[in-house]
């Protein structure tokens, strides 16, 4: 019985990178130079509600933030210490997750709203928090760590 390992689709599209100042997020940088905020610790209790800043308290709701055109005209301009959500666990834990990196909020997950515990289960696909772009001609950007090893898929074959 043999063993192979091959690196998961997501890991062969994007580099997966650290963010330099939150320990909580990583970042899939895509080559055209999108990029996709995941969670990178996961809470082991269920995550019972997404807050995207709808009230006083958390701000504007990034969630209904309506983007269009090559120029993404009405995205939001986000600092390094921008709040992209709040999310909050089973066991009364609230967990804050900021952006990390200067860029242009694109999209902020939807689907968070209905099924919060993506965030925790499927962290890399359906649970994603936020896309972000940058500049013309901005590929990568401060903010970003180091590469994060890829997730491994392992095959047994007989």
């Amino acid at each position: 019985m043999s063993t192979f390992s091959y690196a998961s689709v997501v890991d062969r599209i994007y580099a997966r990178k650290s963010s330099e100042l939150y320990d909580n997020i990583a970042y899939l940088h895509h080559p055209s130079g999108v990029t996709v905020v995941v969670l990178r610790n996961i809470p082991e209790s269920e995550v019972v509600e997404v807050n995207f800043g709808n009230t006083k308290k958390h701000g504007a709701d990034r969630s209904t933030n309506q983007v269009s055109g090559k120029g993404k005209k009405g995205a939001l301009v986000l600092q390094t210490d921008s709040k992209l959500c709040t999310f909050k666990c089973k066991d009364g834990s609230e967990h804050v997750v900021r952006a990390g990196v200067r860029g242009t909020l694109v999209e902020m997950n939807d689907r968070l709203k209905t099924h919060p515990d993506l965030i925790r289960t499927a962290p890399d696909n359906q649970g994603y928090i936020a896309i972000i772009t940058y500049g013309a001609g901005v590929r990568d950007t401060e903010g970003m760590g180091e590469e994060l090893p890829q997730k491994r898929l392992f095959l047994k074959s007989n």
